[in-house]
């Protein structure tokens, strides 16, 4: 999988998070270059997805200017679109479709280089004897790892993912990390959250606790 590895830097300067009329964070600050990986740490509540979401583009900021190589990712929007991929904490499946028939979708919906096929990208995560059964029959952990497909097709340098091991089995949170460490080893950028341990071997960069950002 091909990556452009050209310098790049999203940056967060000075952001703040209202929901409810209580502020959740303020004064937050981050910066994040090729090959580094942010785990956003903090309680329930506490905004993790709130921030997810802003990075995204899909909130705005109570106050503050997320930048995707020193452009305010709002003047950029359709082009910062095309650089991220986003996989919320609900697996993103459709439980009417067989699993083929999702990754199919997937597939059609997230172009990718890798020239792999439906069956492949199935053995990827597991589900190459499930192809023919509808998602509503998967366990959540199964679900997950359909929606998690997408990682193993994607070229976008940046990956926000809202809690991607939830639900999944050890063997395959193994698999997924190694796919987050290949990431970050071609120049990739990864921002997570997680309530449990995640290994991102030598690639690990930095942890932002959004207790440390609350209002005094």
């Amino acid at each position: 999988m091909s990556l452009n590895t050209s310098d790049n830097q999203l940056t967060g300067v000075a952001l703040a998070c209202e929901r409810g009329g209580r502020v959740l964070f303020e004064n937050l600050e981050f910066s994040l270059h090729n090959g580094q990986a942010m785990i956003i740490q903090g309680s329930n509540g506490v905004g993790k997805t709130s921030l997810l979401r802003i990075i995204t583009g899909l909130s705005q900021s109570t106050n503050g200017v997320v930048s995707w190589n020193q452009h305010n990712i709002e003047s950029i929007a359709e082009q910062y679109q095309h650089e991220l991929l986003y996989i919320g904490h609900l697996a993103a499946v459709k439980t009417e479709l067989t699993v083929r028939e999702n990754l199919q979708l997937l597939m059609r919906f997230w172009p990718s280089d890798t020239n792999c096929s439906v069956a492949e990208l199935a053995e990827f995560v597991g589900l190459r004897q499930r192809l023919s059964v509808t998602c509503a029959r998967l366990s959540a952990g199964q679900q997950r790892r359909v929606s998690l497909a997408r990682l193993f097709i994607s070229t976008q340098k940046l990956w926000i993912l809202d809690e991607p091991l939830t639900a999944l089995d050890v063997d395959f949170i193994e698999v997924i990390e190694n796919r987050l460490q290949n990431h970050l080893k071609a120049g990739g950028m990864v921002i997570l959250t997680t309530h449990r341990g995640i290994n991102l071997g030598d690639q690990f960069s930095f942890e932002l606790n959004l207790g440390e950002y609350k209002p005094h």
